[in-house]
């Protein structure tokens, strides 16, 4: 079973189709990496997974649970965590400060 398996996935802004049927899987203890140009929908996909914003069409599962449409906070408590390109989020802390500033669930 994988890990992570995205079904169909498509996000539509308006007019704008961002991704159209995507389908990967992910095996756990893999290392996988999501490349392509700038504008090809990377950033999308991250935030239909994590649930930073629903997808149109698809599914979403994580270790068997359909995960789709999922609140963040709802997606990170079960185990699915995700970064972003900030150099530093708490300026004033070091890197481990900030992951563990990061890591901390209520």
């Amino acid at each position: 079973m994988a890990m992570l398996r995205i079904d169909g996935l498509s996000k539509d802004f308006g007019g704008l189709k961002a991704l159209n049927n995507v389908s990967f899987e992910v095996a756990e203890g893999s290392t996988t990496s999501l490349i392509g140009p700038n504008g090809s929908g990377k950033t999308t996909l991250f935030n239909c997974i994590s649930g930073v914003s629903p997808p149109s069409e698809g599914h979403i599962s994580y270790n068997g649970t359909n995960i789709t449409g999922w609140v963040p906070h709802r997606v990170c408590a079960i185990g699915l965590g995700r970064t972003f390109q900030d150099i530093q989020l708490f300026p004033n802390l070091n890197v481990i400060e900030n992951v563990i500033a990061a890591r901390f669930l209520p």
